[in-house]
């Protein structure tokens, strides 16, 4: 899925290979001395639509009636409820000298929860509950947070 990040023709979707691209394409802006947090804002978008499952079960009439009021369930209140984000993050280890296995890997950990997830509330033909929602965020917070550590330079 990399080669498709910015590929306007793609209409398979990109999602967990956006994010590794995107992160390519931040530090070769960065080497030639360009602007490069352009990628990184695309890359904290995809991060956040990692453990939405919504992003991660086929887009069938149920995934249509359903994406976009789950997507916007907390909306108006995430921001004065981050600690309930912080409460569901932890920590993940991206090794410098293995960056890209790590991160694949924790890509399509975070994935396969966010599927699992999806498939239960088709199953139970319902929306998540904020408890749901809020532990998801943590997965994409803690995500981003590594992926943060890493491009700064503080392999932690």
């Amino acid at each position: 899925q990399v080669k498709h990040y910015n590929d306007p023709d793609d209409k398979e979707g990109h999602l967990y290979g956006a994010i590794l691209a995107s992160i390519r394409e931040y530090r070769k802006s960065k080497e030639r001395g360009k602007y490069g947090e352009y990628n990184l804002a695309f890359c904290a978008h995809y991060v956040a639509d990692l453990s939405q499952p919504f992003h991660n079960i086929p887009y069938d009439d149920f995934n249509k009636s359903r994406h976009s009021f789950n997507e916007g369930i907390v909306e108006k209140e995430v921001l004065q409820n981050l600690s309930r984000i912080q409460d569901n993050m932890y920590d993940i280890k991206l090794s410098p000298e293995r960056f890209e296995e790590d991160l694949s890997k924790e890509i399509a950990r975070i994935a396969n929860i966010s599927r699992r997830l999806g498939i239960k509330l088709k199953a139970e033909k319902r929306n998540m509950t904020k408890k749901e929602i809020y532990r998801q965020l943590g997965h994409s917070a803690s995500l981003l947070k590594a992926i943060l550590r890493y491009t700064d330079g503080k392999y932690q």
